[in-house]
């Protein structure tokens, strides 16, 4: 522009028109300047932001894997971590003493897949191959399962395994075990010191109880047959005491649940313990409203209410009544046991079904038992479905209340 270049103003139209293309221009290029400036800026910062992120992600991802490496090294359980082909990922010392027990090595591709590793019988393989690891992860949750390694001198394990996910996908399986070599032995032990009590107390008690009521069925002077009956009660007595002891370190209780008539199942306890009360002086009385059948375990049943009527005889005073009510409860079958004792506190019944728990009563009183009776009763009411609960008599003393499994409509009533 020739105006400017002399240092002078445009003076015709052409120079005007030429000197404002100039400055549109100009400020054109100055506002790409300044466009192109911010936008580099904040790139610029944006990177620096996501880099400190990554970075922070980094280092959370440090924090946390050391953590975690930490309490895997820290207890004194086995952590193993299988990645979705059952590759071990990582495995603590641990788990990789615990393996070295056994003669395994956990390095490898996979390295639990035909290993040694058997389940409970000792003899079937547990991992065969690579996909029964995998399937591991694809089963859920498992929890105290029992794996056994090696062949000879095997080493018994507890384990539990949780598959991991992270947005629905599997990404592996993590599995924690522990030793329980010695308690699965000392059960073993216990087991076959049982079966051996279980023949060398109950053998002989058999054929006393036996040959006593052989002795009862004869003639023989009044002073004889009262021998003879508190011979028998003993023999009972103490036969129970070994059923109690023996029952009490069963590993599991199998029920059969069936129609039972709960009449007659009251009926039929009753009448066995019909010499324990005369012998106390305390009599027992039984209501039934209609109750039928419950679907239950015919002998589980009379089992938990020997236990209790046995206690409400025992711990009732002389002249005293047993009151045994049946009736229902929405449609359900409920039994009702009163006796006429001293009671018991908030304490003492919360503690009842504890094993070998009796209380001061019963210790200053020497009432017979171990405390094993409402332990076993538990268990067998536990394994039928049945609710039991203690709670204080109407008028003193304890009411044990029972609530049973309702029979189905379809069954028919026994006779």
């Amino acid at each position: 522009m020739p105006s400017i270049s002399a240092g002078r103003a445009p003076d015709s139209a052409p120079e005007w028109i030429a000197f404002g293309l100039f400055l549109a221009f100009a400020a054109l290029i100055a506002l790409s300047a300044f466009g192109t400036g911010h936008q580099l800026r904040r790139e610029v910062a944006n990177r620096e932001a996501a880099l400190a992120s990554s970075e922070a992600a980094a280092e959370a991802r440090e924090r946390l894997s050391a953590i975690l490496q930490a309490v895997s090294e820290a207890t004194d359980n086995a952590v193993l971590v299988f990645g979705p082909d059952g590759s071990v990922l990582t495995a603590n010392d641990a788990a990789h003493r615990l393996a070295r027990l056994a003669g395994i090595d956990l390095t490898g591709e996979p390295a639990l897949a035909g290993r040694k590793i058997y389940s409970a019988d000792r003899r079937t393989p547990l991992f065969p191959s690579p996909q029964t690891v995998t399937a591991l992860a694809r089963s859920g949750e498992v929890r105290g399962r029992i794996a056994w390694l090696g062949d000879t001198d095997q080493v018994a394990v507890s384990y539990s395994a949780r598959p991991i996910f992270r947005g629905g996908e599997p990404l592996g399986t993590v599995l924690i075990a522990h030793d329980v070599t010695d308690l699965v032995e000392a059960i073993e032990v216990r087991d076959r010191f049982l079966d051996a009590v279980n023949h060398e107390l109950r053998t002989p008690l058999t054929v006393l109880m036996g040959e006593t009521e052989l002795a009862q069925t004869e003639e023989v002077s009044p002073r004889v047959a009262a021998r003879l009956e508190r011979v028998d009660s003993a023999a009972q007595r103490l036969f129970t005491t070994v059923e109690h002891l023996l029952s009490a370190y069963r590993t599991s209780v199998r029920a059969l649940p069936n129609t039972t008539s709960v009449a007659l199942t009251v009926g039929d306890v009753i009448e066995r313990l019909s010499s324990l009360a005369r012998e106390h002086e305390v009599t027992v009385a039984f209501t039934d409203h209609g109750v039928q059948n419950a679907s239950v375990d015919a002998r589980s049943l009379g089992g938990i209410i020997e236990e209790l009527l046995r206690n409400a005889v025992l711990l009732s005073p002389r002249g005293a009544t047993v009151a045994v009510h049946a009736s229902r409860e929405r449609d359900r079958p409920m039994i009702e046991i009163t006796d006429s004792g001293v009671g018991m506190s908030d304490s003492e019944r919360r503690r009842a079904f504890d094993r070998f728990y009796r209380t001061d009563f019963a210790r200053e009183q020497a009432v017979p038992g171990v405390g094993l009776g409402l332990s076993i009763a538990r268990n067998l009411a536990d394994a039928n479905g049945i609710s039991i609960e203690l709670e204080p008599g109407p008028s003193g003393g304890t009411r044990a209340r029972l609530t049973l499994p309702p029979a189905s409509p379809a069954a028919g009533a026994l006779g």
